[in-house]
């Protein structure tokens, strides 16, 4: 399973977030997945998304959140295929989109 079918399975509806890379233009990069943490929350964007730590995410609703960390995640023996974690910095105050619905894959 490639990102595109997990993200597609595993959220109501395919979200698209804005990321700005310092010193680049914002590019849309879709579809994501927002996962809730109990400090934040995470990004989980395509594997080939640019977003190292400092970039701007402006999310659907139009918050916008800094990227603190980015990890890469090869799919190698897990029930996900290959993505990019964004951990962000801040919370969104508006409509809680593109959130995994617990659907079985």
């Amino acid at each position: 399973m490639n990102w595109l079918e997990f993200a597609l399975l595993h959220v109501d509806e395919a979200c698209t977030v804005k990321v700005e890379a310092p010193g680049r233009r914002a590019v849309p990069v879709g579809p994501c997945v927002i996962a809730r943490r109990p400090d934040g929350f995470t990004v989980l964007c395509p594997p080939d998304t640019v977003a190292p730590p400092g970039s701007r995410v402006t999310l659907p609703a139009g918050d916008t959140v800094e990227v603190v960390t980015t990890v890469y995640l090869p799919a190698h023996g897990t029930r996900l295929p290959e993505h990019q974690q964004l951990d962000v910095a801040g919370r969104p105050v508006g409509r809680r989109s593109c959130r995994a619905t617990g659907r079985a894959g």
